[in-house]
C-alpha cells in the first residue's frame, strides 16, 4: 500500500507541475491571436469638414451641388455631376479624408 500512496503523489506532483508551467506565459501567444489597438477616433462633424474643404479647393468640384452624410466614419454622397471624371474625383478626394471607413458614392451623371 506504501508503493501505491507514493505512486499517487508523485502523479498529482508531476500533474501540479504540469498546470503550473502551462499559465503565465502570454509573451508566448502569436501575435496574430491578439486584437491590433484601435487607431484614432474621428468625428462624423470632424471628417464632414474635411471632405467638403476638399471639394471646395478643387475647381472641377467646387461648383456640384451634392448632399454629404457621415456615420460612423460611412459617408453617402448624393447629387449630380457633369461627367465620370468628377464622379471619379469626388470618390477619390473622399477616401483621401481621415477617418473614412466606407464611401457610398451616388452621384449620378446629369442628362
Amino acid at each position: 500500500m506504501e508503493m501505491r500512496n507514493k505512486l499517487w503523489v508523485l502523479i498529482a506532483i508531476l500533474f501540479s507541475f504540469l498546470a503550473m508551467t502551462g499559465c503565465g506565459n502570454s509573451e508566448r501567444v502569436h501575435k496574430s491571436w491578439i486584437v491590433p489597438p484601435e487607431g484614432p477616433r474621428y468625428e462624423d462633424s470632424d471628417i464632414l469638414n474635411n471632405l467638403k474643404s476638399r471639394l471646395s479647393a478643387n475647381p472641377d468640384l467646387k461648383d456640384l451641388a451634392v448632399n454629404i452624410d457621415v456615420r460612423n466614419g460611412e459617408v453617402s454622397i448624393n447629387g449630380l455631376a457633369d461627367n465620370q471624371t468628377q464622379i471619379d474625383q469626388i470618390s477619390m478626394q473622399t477616401w483621401l479624408v481621415d477617418g473614412v471607413q466606407k464611401v457610398d458614392n451616388q452621384i449620378h451623371l446629369k442628362r
